[in-house]
C-alpha cells in the first residue's frame, strides 16, 4: 500500500503543477481517505519547507518551530473549511456534494503546498540576507517580511484554487453557480487561514522578542491590524 501511494505521489506531482484536469477527474473517483493519503504528504512537505524559510531569520530554533506549525495551520484550515465549503456549495446551488467539495479542497491545498515549496528558496535567501534582529533596520525588515509572506501565501492560494476552476465548472450544475462557489471558497479559505495563522504566530519572530512556539497574547489583536501596521511602518 505504501509503495503504491509513493508511486501515485511521484506521478501526481508534475500533473498537479500543470493543473492536469485528467488527474483531478481520476482523483474524484477515490474515497476521501485515499485522497487524504495522497495529498497530506505533499501538504506537509511543501508547507514544512516554506514554514522553515519563514522562521530562518531568527535562527534554526524559530525555523524548526515554523516548519512544524505552518503545515499544522494549513491542515487546521483544511479541516475547518471542509465543512464550510460543503455548505457554501449546497447553499449556492452548485450541486456539488460534501464529498466532492472535500476532494477538490484536498487537491487545491496540495497544489498550494507545491507552489509554496517552490517559493521557499526565495524566502530562505531573503531571511539569510536580512539584518540582524538587533540592528537598526530590523523593524522595517520585519514589516517587509510580513507583507512578502502574506503576498506569497495569498498568491499560492489564488493560483491553486484557480487551477481547479475548470473542474469546479465541470462538476457544478451550471457555470454561474460554479463561479459563485469558487469565489466563496477562495475568500473563505484565505480568511480562515489568515486568522488561524495569526493565532498560531510567531512564524518569523519580532525584533526585541525572544524565540517562542506560541505567543501569550495571541488573541490581543487581529491579522488585519498587523498588516495595516506593517504597511504604515514601511511607508513612514
Amino acid at each position: 500500500m505504501i509503495h503504491f501511494i509513493k508511486q501515485q505521489l511521484l506521478a501526481a506531482i508534475p500533473a498537479l503543477c500543470r493543473g492536469d484536469r485528467e488527474l483531478v477527474d481520476r482523483w474524484m473517483t477515490h474515497s476521501p481517505a485515499k485522497m487524504l493519503c495522497l495529498t497530506l504528504p505533499i501538504i506537509i512537505l511543501g508547507c514544512g519547507c516554506y514554514g522553515l524559510s519563514m522562521g530562518l531569520w531568527q535562527g534554526w530554533q524559530m525555523a524548526s518551530y515554523a516548519g512544524i506549525k505552518f503545515p499544522l495551520v494549513v491542515i487546521a484550515t483544511l479541516c475547518v473549511n471542509a465543512i464550510i465549503n460543503g455548505m457554501f456549495a449546497m447553499a449556492l446551488g452548485s450541486g456539488i456534494s460534501f464529498r466532492q467539495s472535500l476532494q477538490l479542497l484536498f487537491t487545491a491545498f496540495a497544489i498550494c503546498a507545491l507552489i509554496l515549496g517552490a517559493l521557499s528558496p526565495i524566502t530562505i535567501g531573503m531571511a539569510l540576507q536580512g539584518p540582524s534582529t538587533d540592528e537598526t533596520g530590523a523593524k522595517t525588515f520585519h514589516s517587509i517580511t510580513m507583507l512578502t509572506h502574506v503576498f506569497m501565501i495569498s498568491y499560492a492560494g489564488i493560483v491553486s484554487h484557480s487551477m481547479l476552476l475548470s473542474s469546479l465548472r465541470h462538476y457544478a450544475a451550471n457555470r454561474s453557480a460554479a463561479n459563485k462557489t469558487f469565489i466563496a471558497w477562495l475568500i473563505g479559505n484565505l480568511f480562515v487561514g489568515a486568522q488561524i495563522g495569526w493565532i498560531s504566530r510567531p512564524f518569523f519572530g519580532t525584533p526585541g522578542s525572544g524565540v517562542e512556539f506560541l505567543r501569550e497574547d495571541k488573541f490581543s489583536s487581529s491579522f488585519y491590524e498587523a498588516i495595516y501596521s506593517a504597511f504604515i511602518n514601511i511607508i513612514n
